[in-house]
């Protein structure tokens, strides 16, 4: 009779080393492809938030959607927060929530600090300060002009150019608010790694890639004129005066 054949220890390392290797080769490429999912479904996300508020302007004879839930000691105005105006128009009830969002304060998770009473997380977008009357006074309580319908913005600016929604931070003050305060980041003229590192606390600059708090953060962003697109933060903001975000503003060259 032949004799039963068997592999070798040393034959069982070999096929353990190369079974090894090939994981830790794939591993990184396949957390690549992943995130690349999620970051063009995020990108989906946001177009559809852009068409819905398109429709809801439709019906509400041009008027834009407006900012309402808080950040630190900010009050609330959820009844005017653009979550709920724009309810009525999501294709998905979950697109507020983005796949690359990881924020710690969610429901279930922990409330977002520095905030009066227990607020969590409602949204992973906001919208750009710039474009919202809390109010519905027709004025902009952060200094800048209101513009309460698509017609008055063209008049100043091209839509195509205007940030309109945007990541929020994961974590701090701003986790659970929809808007940042644009108008802060470079109010005293200070430019360059400061300006990004202001907006990285209330932004998620880096939430498709680059360093966080940098002019080479990537992160998606809906315009005013419907289109969404990945950008790095150094291409839409530079000082106070040249940026995307605000209507007076120039353009970043």
């Amino acid at each position: 009779m032949k004799p039963r054949q068997a592999f070798t220890l040393i034959e069982l390392l070999v096929v353990i080393s190369i079974i090894a290797l090939l994981i830790a080769i794939l591993l990184p490429a396949l957390g690549r492809a992943r995130h690349a999912a999620r970051v063009t479904q995020d990108l989906s996300q946001v177009r559809q938030m852009e068409t819905a508020h398109h429709a809801y302007m439709t019906d509400s004879k041009g008027a834009m959607i407006n900012a309402g839930l808080p950040h630190g000691t900010a009050p609330t105005s959820e009844g005017l927060a653009w979550i709920n105006s724009l309810r009525d128009y999501y294709q998905d009830e979950v697109v507020v929530r983005s796949p690359l969002d990881d924020s710690p304060h969610w429901p279930g998770g922990e409330p977002v600090p520095n905030t009066p009473g227990t607020v969590y997380r409602q949204t992973s977008y906001g919208i750009n300060n710039f474009l919202s009357d809390v109010n519905r006074n027709g004025r902009n309580p952060w200094g800048g002009p209101a513009w309460s319908d698509l017609d008055r913005v063209i008049a100043k600016r091209s839509p195509t150019e205007l940030v309109h929604f945007l990541p929020m931070a994961y974590e701090g003050d701003f986790a659970g608010s929809d808007h940042p305060h644009a108008e802060g980041w470079d109010a005293f003229g200070l430019g360059g790694v400061v300006v990004a590192q202001l907006a990285g606390r209330e932004l998620e600059l880096h939430a498709v890639g680059g360093e966080d708090g940098t002019f080479e953060a990537r992160a998606n962003w809906g315009y005013l004129d419907g289109h969404a697109q990945a950008a790095a933060f150094g291409e839409l903001y530079r000082t106070e005066t040249i940026n995307h975000f605000d209507p007076e503003a120039q353009r970043v060259p």
